[in-house]
């Protein structure tokens, strides 16, 4: 039976789903999209078609995305329990947005009227996320169901929150734009946005943090260069540049339309790319490369003791190097201490990887000396291999890596072996009263939670120095660096010709790296390490070769 009402247009044949497979035109639903867990939407009519069987057109909760999708991978709305993402909730404000919105359908049909004192939004949502995992009370999941025709009130309800959002953005737009957050534009502002004017809260900071060096299969960026969220997005075109901008930035930043207009542009150059001009109220940095590292610097919020200094050495007491490398890999730390001409006196490695080490022993010819797994490394070890003067490591970064939705954390599975690499540092590190120069670093993945490198700051005593390989190598792998090797911070001016990457396609530079370090960043690092030991005197560089 087909009923009317004034809100919207009458159905036809085309706007409903006769399959007999559920989910209609109207009804909340779960389902999945690429790359991010279940999100909220709602059903919608097909026009000027018929459906396919099975098939429904979804529109997503956030930004507005259309999808197609099999009703066998859709879920109700009602199992919200069941459904909802409490890492995406805490990390992508795309996410929580779309919960808001959803929770706001849902209560408007269930006619739920939330407290007075929720008037603030992260008061409200936290009320309405309550609810929901309370099952929807008092009418349970049927309360919030459409009846047959409610095409044009929730047209009505997604518009009213459509435009609300735009206006409250372009209200903003007419203020100084130190004055909010660039992502979510709350006025509750921590810290400069390091790529554009503006500022953000601690919450789109902590997201930024957590998410701007994460990179998809692609090379590209898994979420908008601004916001760090998005679920639509268009990529630089520039093939030494693989940043996105999402729908929301564009349309409201730059100007409405802007999106599709800039999807006709093909190659489309970024505006970090192009000279920096001011597009709407998004405005880039002239000193965004500089900012990046600002940013990165030092957001543990922990201040430490500087490192202890030692004097460079006299040139005719230099000795080589002997050095302690665990989860050694394929040995590019020791390629790279003779690729600067150092003198290696001992390189032993601690690697359990059967592939690894076939590699490094047939690169190095054996010059490298391979030990037990990292936990049977005694104190008794170190006194019989050593004296070490440089130890250096990166644990496997499998279970502190956003992109693991399996991941265990710092405490737990492979997380753990970090406190292995801790364990070694304490063992070796000098005693004050010895004056032998010692030297270490510890290197992991930039997309893991905030509060894990906070804990990994707090053991070693220091701030870590982020490096984009991009800015040295052909590949894009996002590293923080924790140490004592004079002037890391260094790393940020790279000479030029390491950029020079355009010759090689997007996917050549995906497959450089591999699982190994990037040797322009690990020479980069190691070439302090000159004036405390000993260096063998390297042929002459052709000059065709500069």
């Amino acid at each position: 039976m087909a009923t009317s009402t004034p809100e919207g247009p009458s159905k036809t044949s085309s706007c409903l789903y006769e399959d007999e497979k559920g989910y209609n035109v109207g009804d909340l639903v779960w389902g999945r999209i690429g790359g991010f867990s279940l999100w909220p939407g709602t059903v919608q009519p097909w026009k000027g078609r018929q459906a396919a069987k099975s098939i429904r057109k979804v529109e997503w909760f956030g930004d507005g995305m259309l999808s197609e999708k099999n009703t066998r991978g859709l879920l109700p709305f009602g199992s919200f329990a069941q459904c909802f993402c409490t890492n995406s909730f805490a990390t992508l404000v795309t996410y929580r947005d779309a919960i808001f919105q959803s929770l706001q359908v849902a209560a408007s049909r269930c006619g739920k009227v939330f407290s007075p004192g929720s008037e603030k939004r992260e008061e409200h949502l936290r009320e309405m996320v309550d609810w929901a995992f309370g099952g929807f009370k008092p009418t349970g999941p049927d309360g919030f169901q459409p009846p047959l025709q409610t095409e044009g009130k929730l047209r009505v309800v997604l518009l009213e929150v459509w435009f609300l959002h735009c206006f409250v953005h372009s209200l903003c737009n007419f203020l100084s734009s130190k004055a909010f957050c660039l992502c979510c534009m709350a006025d509750d502002i921590e810290i400069f946005h390091p790529l554009f004017e503006g500022s953000l809260c601690l919450k789109c900071k902590d997201n930024f943090t957590e998410t701007l060096y994460r990179y998809d299969e692609d090379g590209y960026q898994s979420y908008c260069t601004v916001c760090c969220a998005g679920l639509e997005v268009i990529l630089c075109g520039n093939d030494s540049c693989c940043r996105s901008y999402c729908l929301d930035c564009l349309n409201i930043l730059v100007g409405p339309g802007t999106f599709d207009s800039l999807k006709e542009v093909d190659p489309w150059i970024c505006y970090l790319c192009e000279p920096h001009n001011a597009h709407g109220a998004l405005k880039p940095r002239l000193d965004w490369s500089i900012r990046v590292q600002e940013f990165f610097a030092n957001n543990s919020a922990f201040q430490f003791e500087p490192d202890r200094v030692y004097p460079s050495i006299p040139a005719n007491l230099r000795r080589p190097i002997n050095v302690l490398s665990l989860f050694d890999g394929i040995g590019t730390g020791y390629f790279v201490l003779k690729e600067l001409g150092f003198k290696v006196g001992k390189y032993v490695a601690s690697e359990i990887c059967s592939e690894s080490i076939a590699v490094s022993e047939i690169n190095h010819e054996g010059k490298i000396i391979h030990v037990d797994d990292v936990r049977l490394i005694t104190k008794e070890h170190i006194l019989k291999w050593g004296p070490f003067d440089l130890l250096i490591g990166g644990s496997p970064c499998n279970d502190l890596s956003m992109v693991n939705p399996a991941r265990k954390g710092l405490f737990e599975g492979t997380g753990r072996l970090f406190f292995e690499y801790y364990r070694l540092l304490h063992i070796m590190k000098p005693k004050e009263d010895d004056r032998r120069p010692f030297f270490w670093f510890f290197e992991n993945v930039v997309f893991m939670n905030n509060h894990h490198k906070v804990d990994i700051c707090r053991f070693l005593e220091c701030n870590p120095v982020l490096v984009d390989a991009v800015k040295v190598s052909p590949a894009h792998r996002a590293r923080y660096f924790w140490g004592n090797i004079p002037g890391m911070n260094r790393i940020f001016g790279f000479p030029k010709h390491y950029t020079d990457v355009k010759n090689m396609n997007r996917q050549q530079r995906q497959k450089v790296l591999g699982k190994s370090w990037s040797v322009p960043v690990i020479r980069h690092l190691f070439a302090p390490l000159k004036d405390y030991f000993a260096c063998e005197q390297l042929p002459p560089v052709p000059f065709a070769a500069i």
